[in-house]
């Protein structure tokens, strides 16, 4: 018996998260049903089937982990032809039979803001932010420990490049996101998407960076604070990564997901053109 982890891709948009629930679509699900179709696992308890992280319903990712153990040689592309095309394995090490994907070294999350923001005021809530807090009021439920670090958070806003511009000529600069990456052990339920509320509230100037200080480390038996999550469609897992294990990535698995990801967009350009041509159309009659 071998255990084997797997780096997983999914666009989490048509899922509803990543557990199991009953009678809704799940990447959990998914992944389950498939490795049991092609005989790679079949009792859970039994082939030790473990998870790292628990995405909600629409956020997405390029390195959630499970790993499980099998008789059989653990084929990635096999596996990929059984599953959809919105959920594809990426990458694949061989572990230990003690190993556990929820105990990771480093997790990468990244959010996306679709709007005119003061990249300054964002470092300098990215500075709040960093090293180890209690983030109590920055999830939803109450738990054991509330207490996480922040390694670090970068901020940079991407621009279309030529390619970009060649390949998808209906998308525009002004839909290039700022994307923050954020980095830690681990995160609570909820926790980035509150997070990302908050640097868009200071960004307004709803929030002053003296509140976000009195936001972390609260006083204890506080009521928590009320911060609205933000959208769960524009953040992605990026990545989990485990002191002393090597994931190798599958060049064909990778562009076959590429290319999934290429075709949805080309879909999602026409329905954009429809709706611009709608648009215009209604201001010519309007005029």
């Amino acid at each position: 018996m071998k255990r084997t982890a797997l780096k997983i891709g999914y666009i989490g948009t048509n899922f509803h998260g990543f557990q199991r629930q009953p009678d809704l679509r799940t990447v959990e699900e998914e992944l389950i049903y498939h490795l049991r179709k092609l005989g790679y696992i079949d009792d859970l308890k039994k082939s030790r089937f473990r998870i790292a992280g628990r995405t909600d319903a629409g956020v997405h990712s390029l390195g959630n982990v499970i790993s499980f153990q099998s008789e059989k040689e653990v084929r990635v592309n096999e596996i990929n032809n059984s599953l959809p095309d919105d959920i594809q394995i990426l990458a694949k090490a061989p572990v230990r039979y003690a190993f556990k994907p929820r105990y990771a070294q480093m997790r990468q999350y990244r959010y996306l803001l679709f709007q005119d923001l003061d990249i300054d005021k964002l470092n300098e809530v990215a500075e709040v932010f960093k090293g180890t807090h209690n983030f109590t009021n920055f999830t939803k439920r109450y738990q054991k420990t509330t207490t996480r670090t922040i390694d670090d958070i970068k901020i940079s806003k991407v621009g279309l490049d030529d390619y970009h511009k060649r390949e998808f000529p209906n998308l525009h600069d002004t839909l290039s996101p700022i994307f923050v990456d954020i980095y830690g052990e681990s995160f609570l339920w909820n926790m980035v998407r509150k997070m990302m509320r908050v640097f868009v509230d200071v960004a307004h100037d709803k929030m002053t960076l003296d509140d976000v200080h009195n936001l972390l480390n609260p006083p204890e038996n506080s009521l928590r604070a009320s911060i609205k999550v933000m959208e769960p469609d524009y953040l992605i897992l990026m990545d989990i990564q485990y002191d002393g294990i090597k994931f190798k990535y599958d060049e064909y698995a990778c562009e076959r997901f590429k290319r999934n990801l290429v075709d949805s967009l080309d879909n999602l350009q026409k329905k954009y053109a429809i709706r611009e041509s709608m648009i215009f159309s209604l201001n010519d009659l309007l005029d």
